[in-house]
């Protein structure tokens, strides 16, 4: 499986309230939608180490395709390519807005309860 994870920020002028019901009734529904998505997780951050130099994260999205070339098609559709466009109201656009990275390696030091 590959994991895509998102680091976001949302754009100043958007409330937090209206930034979380955009990702979660909007946004987040066109990703879990597209049949290349295995898994689709939002996480809500309040920042604790907000120190005044970056603004904090708001929000950070786990995609998990199938593999590389899954991600590859998902990403070509129709479907992303308009939930990309919806995005411009709410995410800042710039690498420090939104930040995608594939997870190469995960350590789990503690099993997840379950």
């Amino acid at each position: 499986m590959l994991t895509l994870m998102t680091v976001i920020r949302k754009r100043p002028e958007v409330a937090t309230d209206d930034f979380r019901r955009f990702m979660e009734h909007e946004y987040g529904p066109t990703y879990a939608a597209l049949p290349q998505v295995r898994e689709y997780e939002q996480y809500y951050l309040s920042d604790l180490a907000a120190d005044g130099v970056e603004e904090p994260f708001d929000a950070i999205v786990r995609i998990g395709f199938e593999s590389a070339a899954a991600m590859r098609e998902a990403l070509a559709t129709p479907e992303y390519r308009a939930a990309h466009e919806l995005r411009k109201a709410y995410l800042r656009e710039t690498s420090a807005g939104i930040h995608s990275a594939v997870v190469e390696r995960e350590v789990r030091l503690v099993p997840a309860a379950g």
